[in-house]
């Protein structure tokens, strides 16, 4: 009975229950004052500069079933509003408990996040619904510090520039299931984690920039159909705000790539590991580690370790003077393309032969060291293609091939005069 008085009030007064009260948000949910609220059917607006529709905190409980949330207005021009939900269409925080049930929640300011949740014990789960960000700087849900967002089978878009869909800060969770949408805009990937993000049997297509953004945190995707139009695949790299040492892992994914390499890393320490997907691209690079705008110019090289198991790759790996690749084929796991195509004794590429796999090179290929887990004529059979790769004899990893050259199951494996 609770829930049909609350319906009938709202339907006559929903802006009432905000800003006159209190102009941080339209709609103020206090756990201090009430532990527990319910509301539905109902549509909720924010015009106030800074402002969030909703704002739950202090421990609140409070269940949105069927809600129509709107900021249209009030931009902030703020670059913290993303770990401080300032401007959000839904603000929660201080231990709240949030349910979302088929709500409609619509960012049409720029710097609006759709939904923040933040601090320790702060949970939001959202079932269904339609989410969408329309302007530029505004991702639809975003986990911060300790907060914990779930979604399932929402549909979730972004039509603006740098403006991610699913984002996780430093210490945000946000695990989503079978969502299906687009992002749109310039610099704006399906998934941006500085945090802990999973998302899984996810559809989803973004179409002029990354599928995925790693700055420092961790990434795993699983078993979804994903699509990147622009720059790359994956960027792993870390910006100003970031210590840049993170993780993707990619397992069971069906991937297309229109543009660029599938992995482009720059300004970190990370990891990438890869186990059954399968992967289409156009351009004729495999991964890019490299020093590019972010970070201090001279050592903000990339130093990336690619993990590779019951997955076939092509492509060119290219490391540049002040950046490091080791590269560890496990079983089943196969790589076609060439390790930097013209010599580069400053760039560090590190290679581990794990017994079932195998490294076809197109092209001659010039890397620091290789190692075998199998014995050494039979490791060298596993290295294929009709032509030379060069090591580094001086390597102390390289001391048991003696200096020598060996015949491969192809080519040659040489050392570099």
């Amino acid at each position: 009975m609770r829930l049909g008085i609350t319906l009938f009030a709202l339907l006559t007064s929903a802006y009432a229950l905000g800003q006159g009260a209190d102009n941080r948000a339209t709609y103020v949910v206090d756990g201090a004052v009430e532990k527990e609220q319910y509301r539905s059917h109902v549509p909720l607006e924010s015009l106030g500069q800074g402002a969030n529709v909703v704002y739950a905190l202090n421990g609140v409980k409070l269940n949105l079933t069927k809600v129509r949330l709107n900021k249209t207005s009030g931009t902030v021009n703020d670059p913290t509003h993303r770990e401080t939900g300032l401007n959000a269409a839904i603000l929660v925080e201080g231990g709240s408990k949030v349910t979302m049930e088929q709500c409609q929640v619509n960012s049409h300011t720029a710097m609006a996040d759709g939904l923040t949740a933040k601090g320790q014990d702060t949970r939001v789960d959202v079932t269904e619904g339609e989410w969408q960000s329309t302007r530029n700087g505004s991702v639809v849900m975003n986990a911060v510090d300790g907060a914990v967002i779930k979604a399932q089978h929402p549909k979730a878009s972004s039509y603006s520039n740098q403006s991610p869909i699913f984002y996780t800060g430093v210490d945000g969770t946000l695990e989503v299931t079978a969502a299906v949408g687009e992002s749109s805009g310039q610099a704006s990937p399906l998934f941006y984690s500085s945090g802990t993000l999973l998302a899984q049997e996810c559809r989803m297509e973004s179409a002029k920039w990354s599928i995925g953004n790693v700055d420092g945190g961790n990434l795993t995707l699983i078993k979804n159909v994903l699509g990147s139009g622009g720059f790359s695949g994956f960027l792993v790299y870390g910006n100003k705000y970031s210590q840049g040492q993170g993780m993707l892992q990619l397992i069971k994914n069906q991937i297309s790539v229109v543009e660029g390499p599938l992995f482009y890393v720059t300004n970190t320490t990370s990891e990438i590991s890869v186990i059954g997907n399968k992967i289409s691209k156009k351009s004729s690079d495999l991964m890019i580690v490299c020093a590019d705008d972010w970070g201090e110019q001279g050592s903000n090289g990339g130093h990336i370790t690619l993990s590779v198991q019951k997955q076939a790759l092509s492509g060119m790996i290219t490391v540049d003077s002040i950046s490091s690749a080791d590269i560890r084929l496990l079983k089943g796991g196969s790589i076609n393309g060439r390790m930097n195509p013209e010599e580069n004794r400053c760039a560090r590429i590190h290679v581990s032969m794990g017994e079932g796999s195998k490294w076809t090179s197109r092209g001659d290929s010039y890397i620091t060291s290789i190692e075998f887990s199998a014995p050494l004529k039979k490791g060298l059979k596993q290295l294929k293609g009709k032509h030379t790769i060069y090591y580094d004899p001086s390597d102390p990893a390289n001391a048991y091939l003696e200096g020598k050259e060996y015949k491969t199951g192809g080519g040659w494996l040489r050392p570099l005069k």
